[in-house]
């Protein structure tokens, strides 16, 4: 009886086999890079239910309780600030050991410079506004309103570039708060951003880790 010839290691797999490789590999890669995604976006649910929520509580509880404007102004600066560092040291960590690409370079500093460019623009055009005639009480709805319209038309446009379906979906939905939000007046504009918005970015965080655990992170 011939002795079947040994699986020879070296061999090239066939182009199904070599696919299917290729696809496992990079869905490894998403989901590793992604990891951090649900607790980013949580970070910033924190960050807005308290700090939106604190901005409220200056007027909106009057006259059984309210919080000084220093204080409640800190704490949303405070905590919005730390919501940031939180999300730069873990996209960091998302990103560590992965070869980033020239386009993948030049993605990023163009949001990043679109990012900064959006929020001083929408600065100076509310001085513009104050400048002629608008009552700069409105300020406390126009900056928080602003605000989350960029922000959200920017987590829609990175869910776009890069075809992560949660953040075309959270961007969205803070586009659409940002829209709601002003008319509620103030303060209660406030206690929508922290519930609406906070909540929305909470639910999007369980939402991100769910789809991460089934495979269905992009498109």
């Amino acid at each position: 009886m011939n002795a079947r010839p040994a699986p020879d290691d070296d061999a090239p797999l066939d182009p199904a086999a070599m696919l299917a490789l290729i696809q496992t590999q990079q869905s490894e890669m998403e989901r590793r890079m992604a990891a951090a995604t649900p607790w980013i976006v949580a970070a910033w649910g924190i960050a807005w239910v308290v700090g939106f929520g604190a901005l409220f509580l200056i007027d909106g509880a009057r006259p059984g309780f309210a919080i000084p404007l220093p204080v409640a102004v800190g704490t949303f600066i405070a905590l919005m600030i730390a919501a940031v560092i939180a999300s730069a040291v873990l996209g960091a960590r998302m990103g560590r050991g992965v070869k980033q690409t020239k386009e993948a370079n030049f993605n990023g500093a163009v949001f990043g410079v679109t990012g900064s460019a959006s929020f001083f623009a929408m600065y100076v055009f509310a001085v513009g506004l104050t400048r002629n005639g608008m009552d700069p009480d409105l300020l406390n709805i126009f900056f928080p309103t602003s605000s989350a319209l960029i922000v959200g038309i920017f987590y829609a446009l990175a869910g776009g570039f890069w075809r992560i379906v949660p953040m075309i979906w959270m961007g969205a939905w803070i586009a659409l708060v940002g829209l709601v939000a002003p008319f509620f007046g103030y303060p209660h504009h406030y206690l929508f951003f922290a519930l609406a918005g906070g909540g929305g970015f909470l639910v999007g965080g369980i939402v991100a880790a769910a789809l991460l655990r089934s495979g269905r992170w992009v498109v």
